[in-house]
């Protein structure tokens, strides 16, 4: 029986795609409304740089913004192109991290026909690499392009929780198709925020993870003093984002006062309308007999009046 021998290469070509990595591809959201330059997005052949690149059409134009959302670590490629003509000088080009310019040795710059291109390669490890990247051309006047990198967002609803003394609530955040490291809740007591203790499991508080991109906080027999703000925070790789919930807890007094205010003014408003019928009536009686007086009156002095006519011929004749 022959044996199939594996070759050398073979093994290496095996090796190599069983334990090749994939790239992690961040997303990339424009859901605040940033005005948009051309841009584009690109993967690198090696699979090891996301490059994103925003073109400004010259200097006069509007400044070009993108929103770069990063739940995990990345290397960036950033790349900004100024479309100018070859007579044009740019007296300066600069990166800023924030408010924070960045070393010239750190990105490359060049003018090609007619477009000035400069990239800036980003490590974003965590919340210190996050934030802002300008660049600016610099000449009679200044373009600048903005990439924003930061970590994604917290959907908390934005509604107030109406509820009332011993019962329960569940308040719920998420961060939509991103997954945080972990979900913190905090009850917010005057201008601080309280991390709450929900591992015991005599606690009235009790979080529920079942998604990773949701959180569910129940709170059970509730009391006013649980009214307020709390606090739903997602920690991602990338940084910290957080969301608010508002809870009103009412006393069971507060419907039946509202019931005996209700109550109350239906009573004042059907006093007020038989009052009037009443008052109504009355005047229609007073009116009649008053109508009658004067019938009966003139009747009276009908009669009269022939009476005293009938005398008088009676005398003449």
């Amino acid at each position: 029986m022959g044996f199939f021998t594996l070759q050398p290469t073979m093994v290496s070509l095996i090796l190599s795609g069983l334990l090749s990595v994939p790239s992690v591809t961040p997303h990339t959201a424009d859901s605040d409304g940033l005005p948009q330059a051309s841009l584009k997005n690109e993967e690198h052949s090696d699979n090891s740089v996301i490059l994103h690149s925003l073109t400004i059409s010259d200097l006069s134009s509007k400044d070009a913004e993108e929103n770069i959302i990063l739940d995990s670590p990345v290397l960036l490629k950033l790349e900004c192109i100024l479309k100018a003509a070859d007579s044009m000088q740019i007296s300066n080009l600069t990166w800023i991290h924030g408010e924070e310019e960045i070393n010239k040795e750190l990105y490359s710059e060049n003018n090609t026909a007619g477009e000035w291109h400069t990239t800036l390669k980003v490590s974003v490890a965590d919340v210190n690499s996050t934030g802002s990247y300008t660049c600016i051309f610099s000449s009679t006047t200044e373009a600048k392009a903005t990439f924003y990198i930061k970590a994604p967002g917290v959907h908390s609803g934005g509604k107030t929780l109406v509820t009332y003394n011993g019962d329960s609530t569940v308040l719920k955040c998420d961060s939509f198709k991103y997954k945080p490291v972990e979900w913190l809740w905090y009850k917010v007591n005057e201008n601080e925020q309280v991390l709450l203790t929900i591992s015991s499991e005599s606690s009235r508080f009790k979080q529920d993870n079942k998604t990773a991109n949701e959180t569910k906080l129940h709170i059970s027999g509730l009391t006013e003093g649980d009214g307020g703000a709390y606090v739903c925070k997602a920690i991602f790789k990338t940084g910290e984002s957080e969301g608010q919930v508002n809870v009103s807890v009412l006393s069971l007094m507060v419907p039946l006062k509202v019931f005996l205010a209700i109550v109350a003014e239906v009573a004042v408003l059907v006093g007020v309308i038989l009052g009037y019928e009443l008052l109504s009536k009355k005047k229609h009686s007073e009116d009649d007999v008053k109508s009658e007086d004067e019938q009966m009156t003139q009747l009276k002095s009908e009669e009269n009046g022939k009476s005293e006519e009938s005398t008088t011929r009676q005398r003449k004749a």
